[in-house]
């Protein structure tokens, strides 16, 4: 009996040691795996928008668990892949696809076929937004990165054409809050305390990145003109009459 049951237990500790030893590809996911977390929100969100995981946004948590399992066997099933739970690459690129289907844009009566004056907040079938640049501001934006590009011979000249990227956007903020006041010259003392605050707030910031990361620092200067680039949006937006 003694000799039955330690075969028995060997047979177990085998089979156990055959179900661990499995391995998939580094990224793929499945049920249980954990550092993932940001893949995970975006294949729940693929599946949130694809009609898979309910109708509750919450369901997006960056944790694959038994609902998000069951949401990719049912989206594996009703698009003729193989039934596993596991996010294999036919998974994914069907799932590519129907989120990049999805981001077409709704679309509005005015349209925009052609360069528009303004950036403006433009939304998509699949629930999310983004920024559409107006074509002023892809100039800057293309004016900033080819400063950076033609200076990679060292750190130095990187610095150097972060910082010239980032006195175009200053120039830039400023031409727009010059702007705002002539348009809405009624306003003109707060729209200048508008901009003070602003600058303050973003002297502040610049601050606390230098003693983050250090000064000076691609880092900072990186976050920096990033900070400015999406405030000079703002204030397009802001132009623009749409808020």
């Amino acid at each position: 009996m003694k000799r039955i049951l330690l075969s028995v237990m060997v047979l177990v500790l085998l089979v156990c040691a055959s179900a661990v030893a499995v391995e998939y590809p580094e990224g793929t996911l499945y049920r249980g795996i954990y550092g993932y977390t940001e893949e995970i929100k975006f294949l729940q969100y693929q599946l949130f928008y694809a009609g898979y995981l309910g109708d509750d946004i919450d369901e997006v948590d960056g944790i694959f668990g038994q609902r998000t399992e069951a949401a990719v066997k049912q989206f594996q099933q009703d698009h003729g892949i193989d039934v596993t739970g596991i996010v294999c690459p036919n998974t994914v690129t069907v799932l590519d696809k129907l989120w990049e289907d999805s981001m077409e844009p709704q679309g509005s009566e005015d349209g925009y076929d052609e360069a528009y004056p303004y950036c403006y907040t433009e939304h998509y079938a699949n629930g999310t937004q983004g920024t559409v640049l107006c074509s002023k501001h892809m100039n800057v934006y293309a004016r900033a990165a080819e400063i950076l590009n033609g200076a990679q011979e060292n750190d130095a000249q990187a610095l150097e054409a972060l910082q010239s990227g980032i006195a175009i956007w200053l120039e830039e903020i400023d031409s727009s809050y010059q702007k705002w006041m002539q348009l809405r010259s009624e306003y003109a003392e707060q729209i200048r305390m508008h901009q003070e605050a602003f600058m303050d707030y973003y002297r502040a910031q610049l601050a606390v990145w230098n003693a983050h990361f250090g000064s000076p620092s691609m880092a900072a200067l990186e976050k920096a003109q990033e900070m400015l680039a999406d405030h000079c949006t703002e204030l397009c937006i802001i132009l623009s009459g749409a808020i």
